[in-house]
This record gives structure tokens, sequence and C-alpha cells, in this order.
């Protein structure tokens, strides 16, 4: 029947949805981020350094570098404290602030403001997310224009190459919106005549 034909239709939906993956989340998930631990650990874990030998145990104040999927997890249990990254330290900070719209963001991460703001949180230094918020916008009004004026056969790879992977998709949304817009305008051609709607107002009020 049509009920259980859209039943079907609606589950195969719902698997579809629960099945994907957000690649962009998985890789931001296996960023690099050095840590030390805050208590010694038994040999069963030595494997959390590579280097170390595998029937040590790992002092305490181990510098470790550990994926953010799991540094961040084990900074929440205590057991190990997340160092600030280079790339949020007071230098780059200084930079940002001096000339934000020309930093290489791509070169330092892919996903420099999802992971700040996720160390910021940890670290819980709200300096570091008021300068993230700071650059962003900054960043976002520099692109914009180039976004919104570039046409179909300009090459933007120099422009878009030291944009990270949420600026470099904002980018492509305002090429998008303009290109459709440009479309849409073309179609309708240059000049836009008033709804009939809007005509019979315009005499109803020039009778009263």
């Amino acid at each position: 029947s049509s009920r259980s034909a859209g039943t079907a239709e609606g589950s195969r939906r719902t698997v579809l949805s629960t099945s994907m993956v957000d690649i962009s989340g998985l890789l931001r998930e296996e960023q690099v981020l050095n840590a030390r631990l805050e208590h010694e650990t038994g040999p069963e874990i030595a494997w959390l350094d590579a280097s170390a030998h595998s029937h040590c145990p790992l002092e305490p104040l181990h510098k470790l570098e550990l994926p953010f999927w799991l540094a961040s997890r084990l900074h929440q249990f205590d057991h190990v404290t997340i160092e600030m990254p280079e790339m949020y330290s007071d230098g780059p900070r200084r930079d940002m602030e001096a000339d934000a719209a020309h930093m290489n963001l791509r070169g330092c991460c892919d996903h420099y403001f999802e992971i700040g703001k996720e160390v910021s949180v940890l670290l819980n230094d709200r300096d570091l997310l008021k300068h993230l918020k700071d650059a962003f916008v900054k960043r976002f009004h520099d692109l914009l224009g180039p976004a919104l004026s570039a046409t179909a056969k300009v090459d933007t790879t120099s422009r878009k190459k030291n944009l990270t992977m949420a600026e470099r998709a904002l980018f492509d949304a305002g090429q998008l919106s303009k290109r459709g817009y440009d479309k849409w305008r073309l179609e309708r051609g240059a000049k836009l005549e008033a709804s009939k709607y809007a005509a019979r107002n315009k005499r109803k009020l020039g009778r009263v």
C-alpha cells in the first residue's frame, strides 16, 4: 500500500542519514596535540608513546603526542594536561591581530578555528576564544568581496590557498550564490516589473 511504501521510504532515509560519516569531523579529530602525563602509568598503556619501551611505565610529566579525540578525553579526566598549540600562542595571536586577512591558516591547520575553539574550552582560555572570533570576522569580510565578484572563468586557487576548510566552503558558497543570482537576473531580464498586486494598489491610491 501507499502507506507502507511511504514508511519504507522514510526508514530508508533515516538509515542513510544516520550512516553518513562526517569526513571533515573525523579529520579534525585526528589533529595532533602535545600533552603531558599527570601521573605515572602502567606499562600496559606505554603504547601511548611509540618511542617508549613497551614494558616500562610512563613517568609523570612525560610528553605525549596524541590525536585530539584522545587528548581531549584524557584531559577531561585529569590523566594528561594539554599544552597550548604553537599556532595559538602569543606570537601568532599578535600576528593575527596585525594582519589576519593574510595569515596562512591552512598551513597551520585546516581546522584552525574549530580546533582552537575546542582547545579554548579545554584550557579555559577565554582570550583565545575572543581572538578566534575577531580573526574569523576580519577574514570573513576580506574573502566576501572576492567570492561575490569572481566570475566562473576566474581562477580562485591563489585566493583560497591560505583559507581553512570552513573558509573555503564559505568562499565557494558565496560564488555559487552570486552565480545563481546572475542567472536569475538574466532570465528575468534587466528590468524588474512590479507585481499586478502592487500596480492595483498604486491605481487605488491614485484615485483616493
